[in-house]
């Protein structure tokens, strides 16, 4: 079987990278795969030399074409004998109407989470619907790094955000969390990596300072806002290898978001043993679902404040998890406790356990279940 493989792995995303991880994991097990890619932004990152080499590889002879996009740019070819849509939602469902009728001209409909293919059969797709995964390179977790220098955390407990600067993500409620629950005097810290397109990183930064400020202003705890605890702020580009460095810096990961069709940052905090606090939505809700972190409940409430989109998605029609921030403070506190507890072995069962959990999502493993979605019939 050879698989032609179109999807955003050269843009230099999130989505990107799950595109690789995808396409490495096929590799992995012996799938004649054919990358080919689909550019929607002008990045050009680096992308793994196996990657390259695939693309070196004849196109002609495909049986197979994996779509990997946004559904509206689909399209069904019948010179292949299957084709399939590969794709990721966030909300209870999608109202553009060219997504469901481009879905259902495929053969079969791949999604990335248990919630997301309630959602598809809700919206009216029709063919057959595989939950597939994200793949992830399981070495890495057991590699050192060196920590990540971060200023003013010496023998601070320090919880950590990685993720984009926009409403979905709700950075707004691990602010309140974090300072509601822990006092100034206590030694912790809170990191928040973030960026937004079209921002500079001071931009992005001064943008991060006044939401944190805001918030701080908001809550009333103390007379100034000289007297909270500093908001570690990162707005400059990373490599890959410094964000393994900052999670082996950090302790807890935190990502209170509305709603994630996987989060590779709280999945590679769990692998490293950072027990992810996140909400109980999407990806995370199966992926965190068999332990090494805590899902927090939240409310279901209408989507509301993503402009920077699609004009049809992400509108009031659909609805989101909005995280429970006081179960949140209550979990975070939890961990932390735990951290410093004299009797360390449920923590380090927790860590532990994470480690396991990631391993289920190995390239090899999430190949072998393409494997078997290909041959099925």
């Amino acid at each position: 079987m050879k698989v032609l493989y179109i999807g955003c792995y050269r843009d230099g995303t999130g989505w990107g990278n799950a595109a690789t991880d995808y396409i490495l994991a096929m590799d992995s097990v012996g799938i004649n795969v054919v990358p080919r890619p689909v550019k929607l932004n002008v990045r050009n990152p680096e992308i793994p030399a196996r990657l390259t080499e695939l693309e070196g590889r004849d196109s002609r002879g495909c049986d197979v074409c994996i779509q990997h996009v946004l559904p509206h740019m689909m399209d069904y070819n019948g010179r292949f004998e299957k084709n399939i849509a590969l794709y990721a939602t966030e909300t209870d469902l999608f109202v553009k109407p060219p997504w469901v009728e481009k879905i259902n001209l495929m053969d079969e409909a791949w999604v990335i989470n248990n919630e997301m293919a309630s959602s598809s059969q809700n919206c009216g797709v029709n063919v057959p619907i595989k939950i597939i995964p994200h793949a992830t390179d399981f070495s890495k977790f057991e590699r050192g790094y060196k920590k990540f220098e971060l200023p003013n955390s010496q023998d601070s407990f320090i919880f950590y955000f990685i993720g984009e600067l926009n409403k979905r993500k709700n950075l707004e409620a691990l602010i309140k969390a974090f300072h509601l629950e822990f006092h100034a005097t206590e030694p912790v810290s809170m990191v928040i990596k973030t960026n937004k397109y079209g921002l500079s990183p001071d931009e992005c930064a001064g943008e991060v300072k006044s939401l944190c400020d805001q918030v701080k202003s908001d809550l009333k705890l103390y007379p100034s806002l000289d007297d909270y605890k500093e908001d570690l702020i990162i707005t400059d580009f990373l490599s890959q290898e410094d964000l393994y460095r900052l999670h082996s810096g950090c302790d807890c990961f935190v990502m209170p978001s509305y709603g994630e069709a996987w989060c590779i940052p709280a999945f590679d905090a769990m692998g490293f043993g950072k027990t992810p606090i996140c909400t109980n939505v999407g990806g995370m809700a199966d992926f965190l679902n068999n332990g090494g972190g805590v899902l927090v409940d939240g409310r279901v409430e209408p989507v509301s404040g993503m402009i920077d989109t699609f004009v049809e998605l992400y509108t009031g029609y659909e609805r989101w998890v909005s995280i429970d921030i006081l179960k949140l403070m209550k979990e975070m506190r939890r961990i932390y406790n735990m951290s410093r507890d004299e009797n360390k072995e449920p923590y380090k069962e927790m860590k532990s356990q994470g480690l396991k959990s990631a391993y289920n999502h190995s390239h090899e493993a999430i190949g072998t279940l393409i494997k078997e979605a290909l041959n099925a019939n």
